[in-house]
């Protein structure tokens, strides 16, 4: 297999197949948190052995320079409130025509308040990007993708969370991709 696309939830997959049903044999669901995806993560690779992988999800923005709706690229991640000395950075490839963000891999919405570190892009949170980056870089994937649509800002409520929104749009622009 050469491209793996692996998304969080199977919801969260549907706006990738409603415009790329063929698709379907190459999308993984890895499960939301960072232990969940990291397993299944780890598991999808081993047996598929993808030259590339392209993680999907939504995310929250930390501040109002992004948009609900929009989709971006994680140019890097790392794991929330470790110690700097713990703290390994992630790195993504780029994608022409996005605009990139810096994430932070939460383990609950809204701790990414408590970073105190300095970001030079716009912020954002999710749940798996570190652990699925951290799977790819010992399995030796040679291509890593991390994009997200923004369902919601940090400070908003789940129920006000517009997820519909945003996997339609982040599958509008994954199913572009010519990979």
């Amino acid at each position: 297999m050469d491209t793996l696309y692996l998304f969080p939830t199977a919801e969260e997959a549907v706006g990738l197949l409603a415009w790329r049903a063929d698709l379907e044999p190459k999308v993984g669901i890895i499960g939301v948190g960072m232990a969940e995806a990291a397993a299944e993560a780890a598991r999808l690779i081993t047996l598929h052995h993808p030259r590339r992988v392209v993680l999907c999800g939504i995310a929250g923005a930390c501040g109002l320079d992004l948009r609900v709706g929009d989709v971006v690229q994680v140019e890097s991640d790392r794991v929330a409130g470790l110690p700097e000395r713990y703290s390994v950075e992630y790195r993504s490839l780029e994608i022409e025509g996005l605009r990139r963000v810096e994430s932070l891999s939460v383990s609950g919405t809204g701790e990414s308040r408590t970073d105190d570190a300095e970001h030079t892009l716009p912020l954002i949170e999710q749940m798996e990007g570190a652990a699925v980056a951290a799977v790819c870089r010992k399995l030796g994937v040679e291509e890593y993708y991390h994009l997200r649509a923004i369902s919601n800002h940090i400070d908003t409520p789940f129920s006000e969370w517009r997820i519909a929104q945003a996997v339609e749009a982040l599958g509008t622009f994954v199913a572009k991709l010519e990979f």
